[in-house]
């Protein structure tokens, strides 16, 4: 049995997928997330007891990770991107906070900062046997979530954090595709804050896919011609906003309050 280029399990193709609404990084804010669905005109998608989606129906949501953390309503954020995945009406990329939390449930080594702390509260609080079957699901799903998604005949890709061509090269190793998508490009360098220094990537991209991205926080989704940033800092008092795809159109939903400081 031939082993998958690891490329081929981390780099999803859903090229059929012309259209859909992409969201931003989440991080437990729960109602925004929940009025941004509806505002979308995807009410019905929050119905706990919707089927999964007729076969060949597109996912109509996809988001660029960062799920976890920070917020105030984790576990229900989680509980509903969960859902809407397994039943084919989203698509999902990992981010760095989401690889962070299944590094936890795994059980390894984690620093507890950044808002792992929060999420780790949360479901703690729930009862022994939920927070198991939690765990039981969660666990494959973020295991198997990919780190990029192609799409629209793969003219589109969504990446939590940076892309760059040359991560299709052949010389490029697992672990700095990982790195590079989920964290972006940094300096080497700390911060004040003891964060890593990043790079400005998205300025210098050009191409050739259009890329839809989160990670890097700005007061207004970032524009060029090849690359739209959507993370416009809802846990920190921003708002939550989702592109569609193909329109250009960004809908923004406001913070409803702070959650975290940086």
């Amino acid at each position: 049995m031939v082993a998958l280029d690891f490329r081929e399990r981390r780099v999803h193709r859903h090229l059929s997928v012309r259209s859909a609404d992409i969201i931003g990084d989440v991080h437990g804010c729960y109602d925004e997330l929940q009025e941004l669905i509806t505002t979308l005109g995807h009410a019905e998608l929050l119905d706990s007891d919707l089927p999964a989606a007729p076969v060949g129906m597109k996912p109509r949501l996809i988001f660029v990770g960062d799920i976890v953390d920070r917020g105030d309503r984790i576990v229900e954020t989680v509980t509903l991107v969960h859902r809407l995945c397994r039943n084919g009406h989203a698509l999902m990329v990992m981010g760095n906070h989401d690889y962070r939390f299944l590094r936890w449930l795994h059980g390894r080594d984690v620093e507890l900062k950044h808002g792992l702390e929060q999420t780790i509260q949360q479901f703690q609080q729930l009862p022994t046997a939920e927070f198991e079957g939690k765990k039981k699901e969660l666990i494959p799903f973020f295991e198997e979530a990919p780190w990029a998604i192609r799409f629209d005949g793969g003219k589109g890709l969504v990446v939590h954090a940076a892309w760059h061509a040359e991560l299709l090269s052949d010389d490029i190793t697992e672990e700095h595709f990982r790195r590079y998508a989920l964290h972006g490009p940094v300096t080497g360098r700390k911060r004040q804050d003891g964060l890593p220094d990043r790079v400005d990537w998205a300025p210098k991209y050009r191409g050739p896919e259009f890329v839809v991205f989160g990670h890097q926080v700005y007061p207004s989704p970032y524009r060029q011609q090849h690359a739209i940033g959507i993370d416009t800092g809802c846990v920190f008092g921003g708002a939550l906003t989702a592109l569609r795809y193909p329109t250009m159109e960004t809908v923004s939903i406001p913070s409803k309050g702070a959650r975290y400081r940086h």
